[in-house]
C-alpha cells in the first residue's frame, strides 16, 4: 500500500444486516421520523463516492420503496394541517425526501453504466421522484425547480432514445405494474398542465390522483394532433403552454399533450359523484367536493375553449391590509378590535370582481386557495370580504395573489335559531325575494333552518337554504327572508 494511502470503511448499508434493520425502522417508525431517518441515509450516499452506480442504485431503490407508505402518510397529515403550525414542517420533509431520492438518482445514472433493466426503472424513479417534488411544492404554490425539470426531461428522453420508454418495468413489489417512463413523464406534464396556482392544497391532492387514474387515456406525443391542447419544449425550462392553433410543422423538441380523449372521462367521473357512487381506493381519504372540485377544474382547464377571464382588469396602485379567520374579520368590520394589520400588500390590478395584490413575502396564513381575507381598501376605512383564488409564488419569495371580491359591504350580524346564539358576517342586504348570504362557522346555520339575524339595530327572520361556499373556518350560506 502506497504511503499516504487513506482506506476508507465501506458504506454501513453495504452490509445486509444493516440494511435490514434500516428498512425496518423506517417502515415502523412515525412518518416524521422515518422520513428524516431517510433522508440522513441519501445525504451519506450522496457523500460517498466510493460506491459503484449499481450499489448506490440497488440502496437508493430500497430506501425509496421503504419510504412510500411514509410519505404518503406525510400528505395525508400535512392535508389535514394544511393551517396549522405543523403543516410546515410535513411539507419541507416530502419536498426534501422526493429532492433527495431525485439527486440520488441522478448520481447513480451519471456513475456508471448500469444493467439495462435497472436503468429503465432508475430513469422512472427519476421522473416519479419529480413528480413528487413538484406536488409538493405546489402545495406552496411554487414552481417545480429547472434542474428538476431538465433531470426529469433528460431521463425521458434517454428512455427515448433507447426504445424503452413505452416498456412495462418490473418495479418493486408489483404495485406499479404498469409503470412505464413515458407514462411518467406524461402525468408529470399534465400537473404542469393543471394551473394548480388556483387550487387547495386538497384539491391538488385529487387533481394528482385523477391524472394518475386517467393515465391510460392521457397522451403525450411529438406531433401535434387534433385534441393536442398543450406544447412542451424538450429544450427549454419553461412551463408548457397553450396552443392556440396546431403548427404545420413541429420541431424535433416539442411534445405535445393531448388531454382530449380524457375529458368525456372526467364528466363520467363527475357524474359517478353526483350518484354518490365511490370512485374505488385510489380516492380513499378524499372528501367527494374535493375530487369533484379537482374534477371540474381540470375538465375546465384541458377544454377546447380555454378559460376567459370574465371582465377586464385595470392597472391600480396603492397599498392593502388583509385579516384571516371569522372572528377576527368580523372585529375588524365592527371596528371593535385593538388591532388593525398592516398594509403589507400592494394592489396591482382590480376588475368588476375582484383585485390582484402583491407582497414581498408568501403569507402561509393567507397564500391559500380558497381561504376567506378581510381586505382593508387604501385610506377609505372600508372592509371588504374576499375569497383567494389563485396563488402565485414569485422571485425572491414575492407572493402574487388574486382575489375575488364576496362582498363589497359586508356587516357583522348576531345570529339565533332559538337554540343558539352565534355571530356571522352578512353579505348582502336583507330584501324579500332576494337570497342573502351569511358568512359563519362551520355547521352554525344548518339547512333549511329559520333563524332571527340582527343588523345594525334591525331584526329579521331568515331560513338557510344550502351552502354556497366553504373552506377552512367558514362556511358561506344563503338564505331567504321570511
Amino acid at each position: 500500500m502506497a504511503a499516504g494511502t487513506v482506506v476508507r470503511d465501506p458504506h454501513p448499508l453495504l452490509q445486509p444486516e444493516t440494511l435490514a434493520r434500516t428498512l425496518t425502522g423506517i417502515a415502523t417508525e412515525a412518518a416524521p421520523t422515518a422520513i428524516v431517518e431517510l433522508i440522513r441515509w441519501l445525504d451519506s450516499l450522496q457523500s460517498d463516492g466510493d460506491l459503484p452506480a449499481g450499489e448506490l442504485a440497488r440502496l437508493v431503490v430500497a430506501l425509496d420503496d421503504a419510504a412510500q407508505p411514509q410519505l404518503r402518510q406525510a400528505g395525508g397529515l400535512y392535508l389535514s394541517n394544511v393551517f396549522g403550525c405543523r403543516s410546515l414542517r410535513y411539507k419541507a420533509l416530502g419536498r426534501d425526501c422526493y429532492s433527495r431520492l431525485g439527486l440520488a438518482y441522478g448520481r447513480a445514472l451519471g456513475a456508471g453504466a448500469l444493467a439495462d433493466g435497472l436503468q429503465a426503472e432508475i430513469r422512472w424513479r427519476v421522473v416519479r421522484a419529480a413528480a413528487g417534488e413538484m406536488k409538493w411544492a405546489a402545495f406552496d404554490y411554487q414552481e417545480l425547480a429547472p434542474e428538476v425539470w431538465w433531470r426529469a426531461v433528460a431521463a425521458y428522453r434517454a428512455a427515448q432514445g433507447a426504445e424503452e420508454g413505452c416498456a412495462p418495468l418490473a418495479v418493486g413489489d408489483g404495485q406499479h405494474a404498469r409503470a412505464m417512463v413515458s407514462r411518467e413523464f406524461m402525468q408529470l406534464v399534465a400537473m404542469r398542465c393543471a394551473s394548480l396556482d388556483q387550487l387547495s392544497p386538497d384539491r391538488i391532492e385529487a387533481a394528482d390522483k385523477v391524472i394518475r387514474h386517467l393515465g391510460q387515456v392521457l397522451d403525450l406525443s411529438a406531433e401535434a394532433r387534433d385534441g393536442s391542447r398543450f406544447a412542451v419544449d424538450l429544450e427549454g425550462l419553461a412551463a408548457p403552454r397553450r396552443c392556440l392553433t396546431i403548427p404545420l410543422q413541429a420541431s424535433a423538441s416539442m411534445r405535445y399533450f393531448r388531454p382530449a380523449d380524457a375529458v368525456p372521462m372526467l364528466g363520467e367521473l363527475g357524474k359517478t359523484l353526483e350518484r354518490g357512487c365511490s370512485l374505488g381506493p385510489v380516492f380513499a381519504g378524499l372528501a367527494a367536493p374535493v375530487v369533484g372540485g379537482a374534477i371540474r377544474h381540470l375538465s375546465r382547464h384541458w377544454g377546447e375553449v380555454p378559460p376567459m377571464r370574465q371582465y377586464r382588469r385595470h392597472r391600480v396602485r396603492g397599498g392593502l391590509a388583509l385579516a384571516t379567520g371569522l372572528g377576527f374579520i368580523r372585529s375588524l368590520i365592527s371596528g371593535d378590535a385593538q388591532l388593525r394589520p398592516a398594509a403589507a400588500w400592494s394592489l396591482q390590478d382590480a376588475s368588476r370582481n375582484g383585485f390582484g395584490i402583491v407582497a414581498d413575502t408568501l403569507d402561509p396564513d393567507v397564500c391559500r386557495v380558497g381561504t376567506l381575507v378581510g381586505a382593508h381598501v387604501g385610506d377609505t376605512g372600508r372592509w371588504v370580504l374576499a375569497l383567494v383564488r389563485r396563488v402565485r409564488a414569485g422571485d425572491e419569495g414575492r407572493a402574487v395573489v388574486g382575489l375575488q371580491t364576496v362582498s363589497s359591504d359586508p356587516r357583522p350580524v348576531e345570529l339565533d335559531d332559538g337554540a343558539r346564539s352565534s355571530m356571522g358576517i352578512l353579505c348582502d342586504p336583507v330584501m324579500r325575494g332576494r337570497v342573502s348570504r351569511i358568512a359563519c362557522e362551520p355547521g352554525v346555520l344548518r339547512a333549511p333552518r329559520p333563524f332571527f339575524a340582527r343588523c345594525g339595530g334591525r331584526t329579521v327572520r331568515l331560513i338557510s337554504r344550502q351552502v354556497v361556499l366553504s373552506g377552512p373556518g367558514y362556511q358561506i350560506v344563503a338564505c331567504d327572508a321570511l
